[in-house]
């Protein structure tokens, strides 16, 4: 516990203050990006991906929707998406990275319990 807090004594308090801050918008992002303090917002972005990896992500690959964990691949998606999208925020734009990147849903993802896969028009006549 005093290591850290030794180690802490050495950083300045504006980058321990500036460390803390998650971009709320693509302005804040571009700031924090030229300054080279977005690891926090970076942290939560990938913590997004993450739950959604574990929880929505229905595809093959190991690494997830994003095919790799490097986080400069976030990154640089994020630089360019605020770019294009300087109102926007970092909730938006990972969400919109998921959605462009997730797998293609099947129509009828899970069978009936009579074992025959479903077809979404008959399912539908059924539940009218």
């Amino acid at each position: 516990m005093k290591f850290i807090f030794a180690l802490l004594a050495f950083l300045p308090l504006s980058q321990l203050m500036a460390e803390q801050l998650v971009a709320d918008d693509c302005q804040q992002w571009t700031t924090v990006r030229h300054q080279g303090t977005e690891q926090a917002t970076l942290y939560w972005l990938q913590g997004f991906v993450a739950a959604y990896n574990e929880y929505g992500y229905t595809g093959r690959n190991p690494q997830g929707v994003l095919r790799s964990s490097d986080p400069k691949v976030i990154t640089q998606w994020l630089d360019g998406y605020c770019q294009n999208n300087p109102k926007s925020n970092p909730q938006k734009a990972v969400e919109s990275l998921i959605e462009e990147k997730k797998p293609i849903q099947k129509a009828c993802p899970v069978k009936r319990s009579s074992g025959r896969p479903c077809i979404p028009s008959q399912e539908e006549d059924i539940s009218e």
